[in-house]
């Protein structure tokens, strides 16, 4: 069987039509989820573009792979799951972002186009002790509004992919194909016919509460992205009108994919993936872009369609981003090997055929160790109940379902408490928090003196200089 992996930047996995976001215009993915199955709760490993993408390549968390951040590296001897299909002789095709640091090979990947690795990464998240500024952060937001963007890289990742599903490649069979998208990544300018679906009178913002009580950690990140003053309703205003845009504006590319599939006779030989690397705060709780331990920042969306999936279900089930490793190797006809035996996560598709959950992990997993906090976080979500261990600052619990907003922090209900315990005994049993935190810092201080002495003491301190902002300067 073929795989078509849809992958999309920076959506927040909850604003589709199909996932009851009703002000957000996503007919062709609503449609989508109709043929098959839509996953409601599905959580990124690590709120970041580099970890996010790291762990979802190779299955693997990534405190197991110590790819912290968008300076990063993961090691070769990590497998992905291009290594497994193509060993295994179905070819790997991908067209636009994946998001690797240097130095690395190829992963896998050998056949690309329009993607490019990062060559330094990040600087900012190696600084996290003293905490810096990302200089220029909040001016990303002015940017948003509409705007011609026609030719953009995402234009042509979709023309290449509508082109290799037109080819006789595609008829031959098997492939997988991996379609990977830029937007709706910030800054949120979208083209004018999808930035007009959603006029001025009908945006919602989002809730913020009261950022006074925020934990320390996530008034970290409003200090580092220099957000701490309140947004212009205005500006506001454009940023979700230019975020849903280019939310419909991907959807259409969806659109086009699933006509050509049609169009060419592959629809019934090809399971088809859609997910995200991670969220958008988007002004909820004060916060922007990703990076927190909040729903718009780790939840994705997930929607599979395929073969011997039955159309129209929802899994309610909370799952994590590691179980699409062992699923796109299941979905492609091909085999786990020996390597993979300590694997996280486990195939969705028995689940999605057979409602069958056995090997899914008990707990979601998420965490963040990068730039804009001085520790680490961790969260796990299990049933309905979400824990957040920031790091020596406490922690916090929610229950996803009855306050989606996250306002109301049940830690200091007694009658919590045992279900507090259980999760954070949970969290233990997949990690010991202090280690990884230590652990990243590390690999962090040994990342800032390898990127020194490869490009030279005074270039990179011109880039630290241009980039990061300390108190006192």
């Amino acid at each position: 069987m073929n795989v078509l992996l849809i992958m999309v930047d920076e959506m927040d996995g909850r604003k589709m039509g199909c996932a009851g976001w009703e002000g957000v215009h996503t007919p062709h993915l609503d449609a989508l989820a109709e043929r098959g199955v839509i996953f409601e709760s599905t959580y990124c490993d690590s709120p970041l573009c580099v970890p996010a993408r790291a762990s979802f390549v190779t299955g693997r968390h990534v405190h197991d792979i110590h790819c912290w951040d968008n300076g990063a590296p993961f090691d070769d001897s990590w497998e992905t799951f291009a290594h497994r299909l193509q060993q295994q002789g179905v070819p790997v095709t991908t067209y636009g972002k994946i998001d690797f640091v240097e130095p690395c090979g190829d992963h896998g990947f050998e056949r690309t186009e329009f993607d490019k690795h990062r060559e330094i990464g990040d600087i900012c998240g190696l600084y996290r002790d003293p905490l810096c500024r990302r200089i220029g952060a909040r001016e990303r937001l002015a940017k948003a509004g509409p705007k011609d963007i026609s030719g953009c890289q995402d234009e042509q990742v979709y023309e290449r992919s509508v082109k290799f599903l037109r080819s006789s490649e595609a008829k031959d069979g098997p492939w997988m194909l991996w379609s990977s998208y830029v937007n709706p990544h910030f800054a949120h300018y979208a083209p004018p016919e999808f930035y007009d679906l959603y006029p001025e009178d009908e945006v919602e913002f989002p809730e913020v509460g009261d950022t006074n009580m925020l934990n320390q950690l996530n008034r970290d990140l409003r200090y580092h992205f220099e957000v701490e003053e309140p947004v212009d309703e205005e500006v506001w205003m454009r940023n979700v009108r230019g975020y849903h845009g280019l939310i419909s504006y991907i959807d259409s590319f969806v659109g086009g994919l699933m006509q050509t599939l049609e169009d060419e006779g592959l629809a019934d030989d090809t399971m088809v993936i859609f997910t995200s690397d991670h969220g958008e705060m988007l002004g909820a709780h004060g916060m922007w872009w990703k990076c927190a331990p909040f729903e718009p920042s780790v939840r994705v969306p997930l929607i599979m369609a395929g073969p011997d999936i039955e159309a129209g279900q929802r899994v309610e089930r909370p799952i994590g981003q590691v179980n699409l490793f062992p699923t796109i190797v299941d979905a492609a006809g091909c085999e786990l090997t020996d390597v993979d035996e300590d694997l996280p996560g486990a195939s969705l598709l028995p689940l999605a055929r057979e409602a069958d959950e056995d090997g899914l992990p008990k707990v979601v997993l998420s965490q963040y160790h990068a730039h804009g906090v001085r520790n680490g976080w961790f969260l796990v979500r299990k049933d309905d109940l979400k824990l957040i261990h920031y790091h020596g600052y406490g922690h916090e619990m929610y229950n996803v379902c009855e306050d989606p907003d996250e306002m109301k922090d049940l830690t200091g209900d007694p009658e919590e408490h045992y279900h507090l315990s259980s999760l954070d005994g949970m969290l233990h049993e997949l990690l010991d928090p202090d280690v990884v935190d230590t652990t990243a810092k590390a690999d962090q201080a040994a990342r800032r003196s390898w990127v020194a002495e490869q490009i030279g003491a005074d270039e990179f301190e011109a880039q630290v200089a241009s980039t990061c902002a300390f108190d006192g300067e």
